[in-house]
């Protein structure tokens, strides 16, 4: 008499590319209280807290059509993505590094502190170190009086985000719908106008139909 459990579906975070025969996945444990009692989410707490090495799961692949890298490797990526939104595009420069990809990248990453969730941080550093990875841009909302978000961040470089755009990069957002999403594209209508020197309305075609439909570079996975 129960509805079927939906599934969760998680960003794959892994390249196989450079890890042959594994999927990684970033995973944050849902934690709340209702009624009185501490809950965890159904799948990310299992995942956190109860399964064990060596345990065989039931899983699938759903593939994501509308969120990829593109064909062109000399082809720049700008991708924005707080907390477990990070995990795609992990995935997406191991990919470009096998693939030898001379397009530059991007990353605007946010989460709340610094020292407890810069997610695969020593990687983006690492990359950055090597050239790899040419500008990174954070966010850390609580490691200061102010809240700074990852559509501060964009803001605040609206010019040379714009170049960028311009000059025939993708840009990729990945993260919480309710919000960062709805602000991060609320920035980019504002910066089409800022520095494009487009009307509202043609600002408004510019992302919604001309970056998001026609060229599709303008891609979002969010949830």
């Amino acid at each position: 008499q129960l509805t079927p459990i939906p599934p969760r579906l998680y960003s794959i975070a892994s390249s196989l590319a450079a890890h042959p025969d594994e999927a990684h996945l970033c995973v944050a444990v849902v934690r709340y209280e209702t009624h009185g009692r501490k809950k965890t989410g159904l799948a990310s707490g299992f995942l956190g807290d109860h399964s064990q090495v060596g345990q065989t799961l039931p899983v699938y692949v759903q593939e994501a059509r509308h969120f990829g890298l593109p064909a062109d490797g000399s082809r720049d990526l700008i991708m924005c993505g707080p907390g477990t939104g990070i995990a795609p595009f992990r995935a997406f420069l191991q990919q470009r590094v096998a693939d030898g990809a001379t397009g530059r990248h991007w990353l605007i990453f946010g989460a709340q502190r610094r020292g407890a969730d810069f997610l695969y941080g020593d990687e983006w550093l690492a990359y950055q170190r090597q050239g790899v990875l040419h500008r990174l841009d954070l966010a850390f909302s609580r490691d200061q009086p102010e809240k700074i978000y990852v559509q501060h961040r964009l803001r605040e470089n609206a010019r040379e985000f714009w170049a960028w755009l311009q000059g025939g990069a993708y840009f990729y957002v990945c993260g919480d719908a309710k919000q960062m999403a709805k602000d991060v594209h609320q920035v980019l209508l504002d910066i089409a106008r800022s520095e494009g020197g487009l009307s509202p309305e043609a600002a408004a075609h510019y992302v919604n139909t001309t970056l998001m439909k026609t060229e599709k570079r303008y891609l979002r996975d969010v949830y």
